[in-house]
């Protein structure tokens, strides 16, 4: 099985981005939690080239990575959670759950360390939430959390399976939690025992920075109850909250209007102060 999924890993986590990213603008469309927010095409085109930047970027990079894992993950005397005496279903599900929580740990760690910060503000800086937020990342914080994600999974010994299902897992999933769907108030709070919720996640968009430090998530919700980073809703409710960054915000209503686009969003990061 694994060897099947290995091989086909590649092409079926693009296909399974393209099918559900197509639903998903399909429904936004149709029932829109916000309606009105900015849609523009300038903004796919700022987020899918940082996406499309970020993908050409670990393509020159990744097999170094790859290689320098494996080398962790091969230490003499040390195999991890992929050596321990418990059945091979039960080691790729604790393998999911265990990139789960490096996935929260490193995106918590992207709002502490300001350098990390820099990087990953210009996710935080899109004033609109839909299905073309989840891909827009800096290219070099692409590269960094996929770097440090590889190394610690390899110096844990999680088995290569539990990796390529919870990609397959967390590929259509950031597309859901950061669309712009309308889910009833019922299923979102039944989804919210097991799944990160566009609702949950939106708060962690919020251009007010106590809610900005909450609801880190990626797929499972319960690290954030856990380690107390968890806020249910918006102070200002979800369809009148504000997104983004305050300073970005700041800039637009001053003198000088904010200019955005990718070469912009591309420099973000060495042109703006530390929070």
């Amino acid at each position: 099985m694994m060897d099947a999924l290995a091989q086909s890993f590649p092409w079926l986590q693009y296909v399974v981005l393209l099918v559900v990213g197509a639903a998903l603008v399909g429904v936004e469309r149709a029932w829109p939690r916000r309606p009105g927010q900015p849609e523009t095409r300038a903004r796919w085109v700022v987020n899918v080239g940082l996406y499309a930047l970020g993908l050409l970027l670990l393509a020159l990079v990744v097999e170094p990575l790859q290689t320098a894992a494996i080398r962790i993950g091969s230490l003499p005397g040390w195999g991890g959670l992929g050596a321990a005496p418990l059945p091979d279903a039960l080691k790729v599900a604790l393998g999911v759950l265990l990139v789960d929580a490096l996935q929260y740990s490193l995106h918590r760690l992207c709002h502490a360390v300001p350098l990390l910060w820099q990087l990953h503000q210009v996710h935080h800086s899109d004033e609109a939430f839909d299905v073309s937020t989840s891909v827009r990342h800096h290219p070099l914080e692409v590269l960094a959390l996929t770097g440090l994600n590889l190394m610690l999974c390899a110096a844990l010994g999680v088995p290569l399976l539990s990796l390529l299902v919870y990609a397959l897992l967390l590929a259509p999933h950031s597309l859901f939690c950061h669309s712009n769907v309308a889910v009833p108030a019922g299923v979102d709070r039944a989804l919210r025992w097991f799944s990160v919720t566009p609702d949950m996640h939106r708060v962690h968009h919020s251009v007010r920075m106590d809610e900005g430090h909450r609801n880190f998530g990626m797929v499972f919700p319960w690290w954030d109850q856990l380690f107390r980073s968890y806020c249910a809703q918006p102070q200002d409710g979800s369809e009148r909250m504000r997104l983004g960054l305050a300073q970005e915000q700041t800039l637009a209503a001053g003198d000088v209007p904010r200019r955005s686009g990718l070469w912009t969003s591309l420099w973000q990061p060495f042109t703006r102060p530390p929070r």
